[in-house]
């Protein structure tokens, strides 16, 4: 779920009384913070279907309540959603752990599996 992911982001982050506070609203209810970070999940979804994996989905699969399913990109795992969510958190804070986490973001998106494609072998005439 969304929630999970930004449970595990605010976790990296050493936020742990947002992540406490999130893991104890019940089903449905939300909090600023939450709210937060659920945009800025949609901003790292937007990313990857922008510019990693464009063949997935027809249209990005952005989220719309902390409750719905996350993305699922081929060979892209929820915690690489957690790295984005957290590299977007300190970007948009300016936060000095923003490059870090930025890297740690890309080289995990680096290291994604990718689907194989296989061409069919052509005769020259």
């Amino acid at each position: 779920m969304v929630k999970d992911v930004i449970i595990t982001a605010m976790r990296m982050l050493n936020l742990t009384s947002e992540a406490e506070e999130a893991e104890a609203l019940p089903k449905g209810r939300t909090s600023e913070a939450m709210d937060k970070f659920l945009r800025l999940y949609n901003l790292v979804v937007g990313e990857i279907y922008d510019e990693y994996r464009r063949k997935d989905y027809a249209a990005p699969p952005y989220a719309s309540a902390v409750g719905d399913e996350e993305a699922k990109f081929y060979g892209i795992s929820p915690r690489v959603l957690a790295y984005g969510v957290a590299a977007e958190y300190c970007v948009t804070e300016g936060l000095d752990e923003a490059e870090t986490w930025d890297k740690r973001y890309k080289s995990a998106l680096s290291l994604a599996a990718r689907p194989k494609i296989n061409i069919k072998a052509r005769r020259m005439y």
